[in-house]
């Protein structure tokens, strides 16, 4: 309400971008899917291209997690493209975990790709010691390990992704994870 009041227009579009990720993490996805998309909309009609990949990076998210695997990999790789145009390490790192969590996903999934895909994301997150996203890294790892049956290293991966996000107090990775855990243990 503050940033349409003061008529901040490049703030704005950002700000939608955030809080519909801040509805995916409430777990309302029809609202981030709105918010999301109006950010996105605003901040192509202002022009700027910096900080464009937050979009598709959260729109690929949210369709994710809806099961809408095809849209969630063309946002995903219209991210990382986005990220590399414009030099943004952070994004690009965050894009290939989520190409590579979807390629693991999709029907007739190639493990070695999303793998890789994963592994390059953690790479870069890793050098930008960036924690929270560097757990996601393991998080995403475990569930295409347990989703290929590899129990063990998906336990190992999902244990590590645990405690980090439990000592970052960061709640709904954590549930994720445990649940992901407590499915790859049977």
């Amino acid at each position: 309400g503050y940033y349409e009041k003061s008529n901040i227009v490049v703030g704005l579009p950002v700000v939608w971008g955030f809080l519909g990720l801040g509805y995916f993490l409430l777990g309302d996805f029809s609202m981030a899917l709105r918010c999301l998309e109006m950010g996105h909309k605003m901040h192509l009609d202002i022009g700027l291209p910096y900080f464009l990949c937050l979009y598709p990076l959260g729109l690929s998210q949210v369709h994710s997690y809806l099961g809408n695997l095809n849209e969630a990999k063309v946002h995903a790789e219209q991210g990382l493209n986005l990220a590399q145009t414009n030099h943004e390490r952070y994004a690009e790192g965050l894009s290939w975990l989520q190409l590579g969590r979807i390629v693991g996903k999709m029907e007739g999934s190639q493990l070695r790709k999303a793998e890789e895909h994963i592994l390059k994301g953690m790479k870069i997150l890793d050098e930008l010691e960036t924690k929270p996203a560097y757990a996601q890294s393991y998080l995403f790892l475990g569930e295409l390990y347990a989703d290929a049956g590899q129990k063990e290293k998906a336990i190992e991966n999902l244990k590590k992704a645990e405690a980090m996000y439990q000592e970052m107090g960061m709640d709904f990775w954590l549930a994720q994870t445990r649940k992901l855990l407590e499915m790859a243990r049977i």
